[in-house]
């Protein structure tokens, strides 16, 4: 991001500050723009959650990296970042294309800027056809 951008949105934050508890804008502004540069600076990924696979059924996560002569999509099969408390898998994920198995069904997804969007098989096989 540039810097006119990081300022931009600084000035945003503290107007909205204004309006919300009153003042000026000067008094927001050192503040908004520490948030500012933090909204620059923040990791652009998202945390997807698993629940944990049984006997019967495992559950995954693989990024969609390409097409393949015989699956049609080339996936990468990801191990959990990490578990929680209860034993469900936590995945951190960057921008691209996913496929997972949760244990009653399957589908795609894709992450963008942080953002989890369900998408379709037929969306997937476009995205990875736009960026090959």
């Amino acid at each position: 991001m540039k810097m006119k951008n990081v300022m931009v949105r600084a000035w945003e934050i503290a107007k909205s500050a204004v309006v919300k508890f009153g003042g000026k804008v000067k008094e927001y502004f050192s503040q908004a723009l520490t948030m500012a540069w933090k909204e620059t600076k923040a990791p652009k990924y998202a945390e997807v959650e698993l629940k944990p696979g049984n006997s019967k059924c495992k559950t995954w996560i693989a990024q969609i990296v390409g097409f393949h002569p015989v699956y049609k999509l080339s996936r990468k099969f990801l191990n959990n970042d990490t578990t929680d408390q209860y034993g469900y898998k936590i995945f951190f994920l960057n921008d691209g294309v996913y496929e997972y198995n949760n244990g009653k069904r399957r589908g795609f997804f894709r992450i963008v800027g942080g953002q989890e969007i369900s998408i379709n098989q037929d969306e997937a096989h476009a995205f990875v056809a736009a960026t090959a």
